[in-house]
């Protein structure tokens, strides 16, 4: 079994264990979960069930007791979660994503204590964000204090997940008056040995999207830490939050990616079986090539959240690139097309209690939550703007390195987080590689593929020259400019479009019917009208090939991506199974 297999295997095993999302007494019903975010009410029942799956242990290592392996295992199953309940998705992900400073700055024996609780059931928050600084990690306020044994804790922190709930929070405190790169550290607080009155629990905030979520936020005051709680150095913590933040960055693309496979889903359904003038919706010409965009917008969303993921474990140097482009473009990108979406199903987006359309609503309010939690688009973009001028560099490719990346059935090497770096000093595999990969794809004959490759791979030089001109024009206002985020936009653009080329060049297998170059074609179409919306690059064959592929998947109740794992059975609008 290949390792895409593997990996959709266990992804079907999931949706069969989450039954159909239109059966109402299914575990993991729209009825259900819309009844829950109506109420916003917490999805205990359905986190119960998540957790007899035992899908929790992913976010812990197999050294430290848990099942996790790769990132991309998490994608998938953040994804398929989401496609049910985004609320969920996020509720499981936030005690994964608490645990990574852990798992990056931990010791054995702290990685195999706190990995147990979790294995065990315990929830975790990470308390990074604070009410007056949001993003400014190096202006948090809160204080720990050097005691006998330990640490005293006093300060808030706001609007982190599972705050009320949680069993430990994962705090990153500041350590030294000054504060500073060095004047941070990372404890972590057991709430349930710690005396009642030094811990305030601040209110639940009301939410636009997820909204049974706790959000809220904790009060210390003279709160005791011991010292065998802090996680690596004193003085260490903005590094490990940082180099934690990579993970969480791609993990987080999965919650998008799943309420987008929703609201395309739904749309289908209508489109499939509306009639009007005559014909299906989905013939109408203009229904179909709006339909067909935001296929490829969901497939080439897939393909850069996973080749991040992988890009995390095989060029750990580089996951600063990686992850950043990935936050930034996923819900930049998917926030349209859910948006698309709702113009072609019409009023029913707008209705909170269909019994089959009403998730859309839901899925298009919950998938903004991957725009801003734990590093908003612009200080994402701002990682990827800052760091311009050194990977727009000319430099020889790693071809080795990054076939791991892009072939999804090569062996990854073990995750190890804490090697990840805070800045790439050796470019960026996806753009190096790319002259590779056209080179492969013209050897398969795939022209129109290739034609429009060289088209990205001469807005490289063009971002180079502009660069540089950027630089010299702008002098210390350079890092600041809003010229250098939009150049930075482009970037991340151009980032997108040669995973995609690398992906399909350089994979072993790629299944039916995915495996011709029509996919790619649309995925690289709608990557360049986000660089030049004007210009028309496709014609009507190709988007009816592309809307062969669509519908087949559809019908066949397969997943939108190129793992092609099978979807739970989901009984059509008329009400039969499907």
């Amino acid at each position: 079994m290949t390792r895409v297999a593997d990996l959709a295997a266990l992804t079907e095993d999931l949706e069969r264990h989450l039954g159909d999302p239109h059966d109402p007494n299914s575990p993991a019903s729209f009825a259900t979960i819309l009844d829950l975010d109506e109420r916003e009410q917490y999805p205990h029942v359905l986190l119960d069930h998540l957790r007899a799956w035992r899908c929790h242990e992913f976010g812990v290592p197999v050294s430290a007791g848990g099942r996790g392996v790769a990132t991309q295992d998490s994608i998938a199953f953040g994804t398929a979660i989401a496609r049910r309940d985004a609320t969920a998705a996020t509720a499981l992900s936030i005690t994964m994503l608490a645990y990574l400073p852990i798992w990056v700055g931990g010791t054995d024996e702290q990685k195999k204590r706190y990995g147990r609780a979790v294995c065990n059931g315990a929830k975790v928050s990470w308390g990074l964000s604070e009410r007056e600084h949001g993003s400014d990690l190096l202006g948090n306020q809160m204080t720990a204090r050097r005691a006998e044994g330990g640490y005293v804790v006093d300060g808030e922190k706001w609007l982190i997940g599972n705050a009320t709930l949680a069993d430990y929070i994962v705090l990153f405190v500041r350590t030294e008056d000054r504060g500073g790169p060095a004047g941070f550290t990372i404890l972590v607080l057991d709430k349930r040995s710690t005396p009642a009155h030094h811990i305030t629990a601040l209110p639940d905030e009301q939410l636009h999207g997820l909204r049974g979520i706790d959000m809220s936020g904790v009060r210390l005051t003279r709160c005791f830490i011991p010292e065998s709680a802090r996680i690596g150095a004193e003085g260490q913590g903005l590094e490990i939050a940082l180099k934690s933040s990579h993970p969480v960055r791609v993990m987080i693309t999965g919650i998008a990616l799943g309420c987008a496979d929703t609201a395309l889903r739904l749309t289908l359904d209508f489109t499939t079986h509306r009639r009007i003038f005559g014909r299906e919706v989905v013939d109408v010409p203009y229904s179909r090539r709006k339909l067909v965009e935001c296929f490829a917008d969901q497939l080439l969303c897939d393909v850069l959240a996973n080749c991040a993921a992988r890009g995390l474990q095989a060029s750990p140097d580089q996951s600063s690139v990686w992850s950043s482009v990935a936050k930034f473009l996923i819900p930049t990108v998917l926030d349209r097309t859910v948006s698309a979406l709702a113009v072609v199903l019409g009023a029913r987006h707008y209705l909170r209690a269909h019994p089959r359309y009403g998730a859309f609503q839901k899925a298009k309010r919950d998938l903004l939550v991957a725009n801003f939690a734990d590093g908003n688009t612009v200080v994402n973009l701002k990682n990827v703007a800052l760091q311009l001028h050194n990977l727009l560099k000319p430099a020889e490719a790693d071809i080795a390195r990054a076939s791991v990346v892009f072939d999804w059935d090569a062996e990854l090497p073990p995750i190890r987080p804490w090697a990840a770096q805070t800045v790439s000093r050796t470019g960026d595999d996806a753009l190096l590689t790319l002259p590779h990969a056209l080179d492969l794809l013209r050897h398969r004959g795939w022209d129109k593929c290739v034609r429009l490759g060289e088209l990205f791979a001469g807005e490289i030089e063009k971002m180079r020259e502009e660069c540089a001109s950027l630089r010299e024009t702008r002098g210390r206002r350079y890092g600041d400019s809003a010229e250098l985020f939009v150049l930075a936009e482009r970037y991340c653009v151009v980032h997108a479009a040669a995973c995609c080329l690398a992906h399909r060049a350089m994979s072993t297998w790629i299944g039916e019917p995915l495996v011709g170059p029509e996919p790619l074609l649309l995925c690289l179409q709608r990557l360049w009208h986000l660089l030049h919306p004007l210009d028309t690059v496709i014609d009507e064959s190709d988007v009816d090939a592309g809307a062969a592929v669509m519908l087949r998947l559809y019908r066949e109740n397969r997943s939108f991506g190129y793992r092609q794992f099978a979807l739970a059975k989901s009984s059509e609008p008329g009400g039969e199974p499907r």
